[in-house]
């Protein structure tokens, strides 16, 4: 793609470039061979001519300019940019020199301000000896860089380039007018006089300068050197018929002269054109290939993608971002979805018991259009067994489109393994409470009985100190007798219905304050009523493992166990004002943790554990429940 960018006058010349320059070459020499012996013939004066002449040289020198301004933002090269500058130089002499030309004017005089007789001899030589010499800059200026290395041309000093040139047309300007009056005259009417062919010598010194240093600096390494070559020949042969062999205005020197300049100048453009149009047909073939590259690789890449989406071990499906509608699903979705895209395409008058990719929901899809989500769909197999799937939505633009990919995994037996140990740590905790109540509570109590005995013997006998310390100890083991038979109460099986969870976080907290002293609260409706009992179930044993984590790590003086009632759920939270839930690398471990996880999994639930911005800890488990 570099080389179809790079432009053609920048590479080296072909042979048949180089036999065109050749044959362009001898045809001038031709031409000027043939005007040689009647190089002093008077001619019509065609005054007229000139403005076309100087327009023409104007326009061509322009358009050149231009050309060569845009290589050289291309190629980030300096030399180039003095080359159009130089060129643009030369557009602004020619609409001078043709301004200042004698007898265009009604009366005799030119439009150039402030022109007079001997401004347009002037102003030619002028204009040739410094087209030369920027020509001649050019070629001492660096080579141009590699496109990768070179730094890029500034608009700024694109401006400065070209502003150089219009200044340097402009003192070529106040030089062949306001100064005119200290140089030597070169014309008498349209004749030349003796002072014009040393004048003529210095600019004709200038193109063989500037040619001799093309030649040394640059040699023919691209196409645009070997065309400037011919051109600096042509303006020699000018300079050479047109003010050093000729002896004025409208010989046959003086047309011949023109007309060399003018061939050069257009045979520059017209090479220039060419080779941009080469380059522009080489950028289309590149972008043509590069488009066929890029369409197949496309393709390969779909044809992988369209593999493996078929072939996954997981169901896998694309959903419309705003209708939630089916729009393509892996054969693993569509065996659960009638076996084609039509059957799972109609609507399910059972949704809810449906793979994923059969009834999405449309507020689900909608929600994960703008961010990735993560839920657990209940669905039924075509033998009529219930199984969990985990449905991973990631929004994804496919053709230009938003949609959403759902991954559904089968998590059945994960389920089925939280719940077998969600059973067997309430098991182990009901053994727990029945051996701290049949065991541990039953020898309290004797040992209670004993002290209070013992404190009535030691009072009849006389010994009242030592009956004050039994009374004492009486009383202690009272109170750690109250406090197991609570922990008791806690550890075992929880009896409530779908309509007792309110009233049960009631009675945890008031049991919470008086075992422990905790400022411990309930917030919420006085009634509640669940769908399914073991709803109520499981979400007082969260609350109540929040508040046993508060009582064990929290270090806080308040708790409030809150049960708020939404439009489509419900939200349980345990708040603390203790030192903040720590690190997660600190909570590995933490069994408590894990219980509650699984028993949000368990009711479909989203768990949080997180620290509080005004400080303290919150456990909020969010329960989505059906309406109504």
């Amino acid at each position: 793609m570099t080389d179809a960018l790079t432009p053609g006058t920048s590479q080296a010349p072909s042979l048949a470039q180089r036999r065109a320059a050749a044959a362009a070459a001898v045809a001038l020499v031709l031409i000027v061979a043939a005007a040689v012996p009647g190089l002093h013939l008077r001619l019509a004066p065609l005054r007229m001519l000139v403005p076309a002449y100087q327009a023409a040289m104007a326009m061509l020198a322009l358009i050149t300019a231009w050309l060569l301004l845009t290589q050289a933002r291309i190629l980030r090269s300096r030399a180039l940019l003095l080359l159009s500058a130089t060129y643009w130089f030369s557009a602004l002499m020619a609409v001078l020199h043709g301004l200042s030309f004698p007898g265009l004017r009604e009366g005799g005089g030119s439009w150039l301000p402030m022109g007079h007789a001997q401004s347009t001899a002037w102003l030619f030589f002028l204009w040739h000896g410094g087209f030369a010499l920027g020509i001649g800059g050019y070629a001492l200026a660096a080579p141009a860089h590699a496109l990768s290395e070179a730094p890029q041309l500034r608009a700024a000093s694109v401006a400065v380039a070209w502003g150089l040139g219009g200044l340097a047309a402009l003192a070529c300007a106040a030089i062949a007018t306001v100064g005119a009056t200290w140089l030597p005259p070169l014309m008498r009417g349209d004749g030349d006089l003796p002072a014009k062919t040393w004048v003529a010598l210095g600019a004709l010194a200038a193109c063989l300068l500037a040619l001799a240093l093309l030649a040394w600096r640059r040699g023919t390494r691209s196409v645009l050197d070997l065309w400037l070559h011919l051109t600096l020949a042509a303006w020699l042969m000018a300079v050479l018929l047109a003010g050093v062999l000729n002896h004025g205005r409208f010989d046959l020197g003086w047309y011949v002269g023109r007309l060399c300049s003018l061939m050069a100048d257009l045979t520059v453009v017209l090479a220039l054109l060419l080779e941009n149009g080469k380059v522009y047909a080489r950028l289309a073939e590149a972008h043509r290939r590069e488009h066929a590259w890029s369409r197949q690789r496309l393709q390969d890449s779909e044809q992988r993608f369209r593999a493996v989406f078929d072939h996954a071990t997981v169901a896998m499906s694309v959903h419309d971002a705003s209708t939630g509608a089916l729009l393509q699903a892996n054969s693993r979705a569509l065996q659960s979805c009638g076996g084609s895209l039509e059957l799972a395409q109609r609507e399910a008058p059972q949704a809810g018991q449906r793979a994923f990719a059969c009834a999405a929901p449309q507020a689900t899809i909608r929600a994960a259009a703008t961010a990735p989500s993560r839920i657990e769909w209940r669905s039924q197999r075509s033998d009529g067994a219930d199984y969990w799937e985990e449905v991973l939505l990631t929004p994804v633009v496919l053709d230009g489109r938003p949609r959403v990919l759902a991954v559904a995994s089968d998590i059945t037996e994960r389920k089925e393994l939280q719940r077998q140990i969600l059973e067997v740590s309430t098991a182990e905790q009901e053994r727990i409470g029945r051996e701290v109540h049949d065991g541990i509570g039953q020898q309290l109590t004797a040992l209670s009985l004993l002290a209070k005995a013992l404190q009535r013997r030691l009072m009849q006998a006389g010994h009242a100190p030592e009956a004050e310390a039994l009374g004492q100890l009486q009383l202690h083991l009272e109170s750690t007798l109250a406090q197991a038979r609570a922990l008791a109460r806690g550890l075992a099986p929880v009896d409530i219905d779908r309509h007792d969870l309110p009233e049960a976080l009631r009675e945890l907290a008031a049991q919470v304050r008086e075992t422990t002293g905790l400022a411990c609260h309930y917030a919420g409706p006085q009634q509640f009523e669940l769908p399914l009992a073991e709803q109520a179930r499981h979400l007082f044993r969260i609350a109540q493992e929040g508040v046993a984590n508060v009582l064990r790590h929290a270090e806080a003086t308040a708790v409030q166990i809150r049960l708020e009632p939404q439009e489509h759920g419900l939200v349980l939270q345990v708040l603390d004002d203790g030192r903040g839930v720590q690190a997660p690398a600190a909570q590995r471990g933490r069994l408590g943790l894990h219980i509650m996880a699984y028993r949000a999994d368990a009711l479909g639930a989203r768990l949080y554990v997180r620290r509080r911005s005004g400080g303290g800890t919150e456990v909020r488990c969010e329960l989505a429940l059906p309406d109504g």
